[in-house]
């Protein structure tokens, strides 16, 4: 089994973040899967509306790579799930985004989750999307940071103390906006794996940390699997994310070209 995981990140912009998360996913990945971790020549803070919109195109790109190379599972490890939609389009196998599994997972650990927001701007996208996702029926609140440079938290991968100031900080916010959640949600890959760098799995309420990395790889297997097991399907085709047929394909491909729906089946 092979999983392309698509970071929407620089990987040179994050310190010892990209060392990090290629260890959650050698632990989190099944002995016989491979996978294949790639970022962007760009990413840095893509919780700005106008850099999502600029990121879906490199989704996209990356995508078309995977089907080349020949992935059986394609995961974008942003917590806004950036292209999440247009991926599952022509993608012919499981598109899996950090957000919607991490969320789907916490509804299998407890009955409320509270998420861990880098900045204001960041919390407030983010209940914005998951009121029209709607997935803030369990929603118990969001503890906010102040990290209004997000590539800020870069150090604390390989800084000892400057890690103990964020997962401290951490801390206040959970004790003072999540006693309601019975699991807490950290929302985005570095909060995640700074978490595992620290080695919190469970905060002082008692609730436990969601590892959504981990998740979402074990996600991506299981998807793969269940797709293998139902001959070839994953993705709904009806309404949502249905194809074009034939004639309005041809008129696609004359006006945008061949690439955007590319001639793949699932």
């Amino acid at each position: 089994m092979r999983i392309w995981y698509q970071s929407l990140g620089r990987l040179d912009a994050w310190g010892g973040y990209p060392a990090q998360l290629g260890a959650m996913i050698d632990r989190a990945r099944s002995p016989t899967t491979e996978i294949v971790l790639n970022g962007t020549q760009r990413g840095i803070a893509e919780y700005h509306a106008t850099l999502a919109h600029e990121a879906k195109g490199d989704v996209l790109r990356n995508l078309r790579q995977a089907v080349a190379e020949q992935a059986d599972a394609f995961v974008i490890g942003n917590f806004f799930d950036i292209g999440l939609e247009e991926a599952r389009e022509v993608a012919p196998f499981p598109v899996l985004g950090l957000g919607e599994t991490s969320i789907a997972l916490s509804h299998f650990m407890g009955q409320s989750y509270g998420l861990i927001c880098p900045n204001a701007k960041y919390a407030a996208r983010m209940e914005r999307r998951l009121r029209a996702d709607r997935l803030d029926a369990r929603l118990a609140g969001l503890a906010v940071l102040d990290m209004p440079r997000l590539t800020a938290m870069g150090a604390a991968f390989d800084d000892p103390d400057a890690l103990a100031r964020l997962v401290e900080a951490i801390g206040h916010a959970v004790d003072r906006e999540l006693g309601a959640a019975e699991v807490v949600v950290p929302a985005g890959g570095v909060v995640m794996a700074l978490m595992d760098k620290a080695g919190i799995t469970r905060f002082d309420t008692g609730a436990p940390v969601v590892n959504g990395i981990a998740g979402l790889i074990a996600m991506a297997e299981a998807a793969t699997s269940l797709s293998r097991l139902n001959g070839g399907t994953f993705t709904s085709r009806h309404l949502s994310h249905a194809r074009p047929d034939m004639q309005e394909r041809k008129r696609i491909d004359d006006l945008y070209g061949a690439d955007i729906f590319p001639d793949w089946t699932s």
